[in-house]
């Protein structure tokens, strides 16, 4: 049986079904007016699609928890279709769709530690690390001297990825890289 919950104790991090698809609050705010009725802002985060969504509901409303997992993986490999990830505990391999990556997929190596979220034993999205590491396989010649108009070059990463970086990367450097936003944190010492 789904473990209930009420409106007034949705928190964040709880995933829970809304119209039979599964979301994750972001964030909740319990609202007790002057007059009226209790109710409950929600940010949500649709874990299908990962399109974030604003919703007002009653502090009465009842939701049911959604049958979500996580599982820690490694990358393997990519076929085109399907990205194929090692489980940690069981060494069983599982596939993802590219639509369920959510952009993770230009920072994979086969190096890559992640966790895969699965919806009733489906696969859902993946998870890369916030922070990783990746080397410098080749860049843009920068002009020198030209440091008004641009203090940083674009370089490519082991992965494909392309990331703007400062004018001294050169090839073969290690830089370290928010998954996240996408951006150039460091240089990294190897």
């Amino acid at each position: 049986m789904k473990e209930s919950y009420s409106g007034n104790s949705l928190k964040s991090g709880l995933k829970i079904l809304i119209q039979n698809q599964p979301y994750e609050i972001l964030f909740s705010e319990f609202i007790k007016p002057g007059k009226g009725q209790a109710f409950v802002r929600i940010k949500l985060k649709q874990l299908l699609t990962g399109k974030l969504f604003h919703q007002t509901v009653k502090a009465t409303d009842i939701f049911y928890s959604a049958d979500i997992t996580e599982i820690n993986v490694s990358y393997l490999y990519n076929n085109g279709l399907n990205w194929i990830f090692m489980c940690k505990k069981n060494f069983e391999h599982i596939y993802v769709l590219k639509k369920f990556l959510f952009g993770c997929e230009k920072w994979l190596t086969n190096t890559s530690n992640c966790i895969i979220m699965l919806w009733n034993s489906s696969p859902i999205s993946v998870y890369i690390e916030n922070f990783i590491q990746l080397k410098v396989i080749d860049f843009n010649v920068a002009v020198q001297g030209d440091t008004v108009n641009s203090s940083s070059k674009s370089v490519t990463l082991e992965t494909g990825a392309k990331v703007r970086v400062p004018l001294f990367i050169k090839k073969g450097d290690y830089i370290k890289i928010d998954t996240r936003i996408g951006k150039y944190i460091s240089r990294v010492n190897k």
